[in-house]
């Protein structure tokens, strides 16, 4: 199988014998791909440079099998992180990494891990950057839990306590549990 111009998320890179290298891209159509890069450490080469983690590519291979041969990579767009912000960068990344099976399109997700990389390099509040990713995640992947609604389908309300009931939806509980209040605001 011969892929051209894949647009795609690198993931994680390490060396591999003398100049090459083992990459791992996250693509909108073709999920998570893993692959060799021949002679991309090389002195002669420019092409190192493109493939750092959290950067956008473009990105062409050959091979059908569990480890890829890549031909070719163009920089679509570089992305520096520093302290904090390097940290949060590689949580999402972590995430795709852990949660994603190999070869499993999710293009939703790919545009949404584009846009939360991007906003994290603009500088926006962490905090809520990550939290919409990992909802966004949880609910691609099948595991996502509404927060506007209980069990019966009732709107939650901001006044009462709630349990999460095995693990699909709230129920309302006299006491602990969560205030209302508190899951819609999660859900935003």
């Amino acid at each position: 199988m011969r892929v051209l111009g894949q647009p795609a998320l690198v993931i994680h890179v390490r060396a591999y014998r003398e100049t090459s290298m083992i990459v791992r891209l996250f693509t909108p159509e073709h999920g998570l791909v893993a692959g060799v890069f021949k002679g991309v450490r090389s002195r002669r080469s420019t092409r190192v440079a493109a493939l750092q983690p959290f950067n956008e590519v473009r990105v062409s291979w050959l091979g059908a099998g569990n480890l890829l041969t890549f031909t070719d990579v163009e920089l679509e767009q570089r992305r520096m992180l520093h302290g904090q912000r390097l940290a949060a960068g590689f949580y999402v990344l972590e995430l795709l990494v852990r949660l994603l099976q190999e070869r499993d399109a999710h293009p939703s997700l790919y545009h949404l891990s584009h846009a939360v990389l991007s906003a994290i390099v603009d500088g926006l509040p962490l905090a809520p950057l990550l939290r919409r990713f990992e909802h966004e995640l949880l609910s691609e992947l099948g595991f996502g839990v509404d927060f506007s609604c209980d069990l019966d389908g009732e709107p939650l309300n901001p006044e009462q306590r709630y349990s999460l009931e095995s693990g699909e939806s709230f129920v309302p509980v006299p006491t602990g549990g969560f205030s209302g209040a508190e899951l819609l605001a999660i859900g935003v």
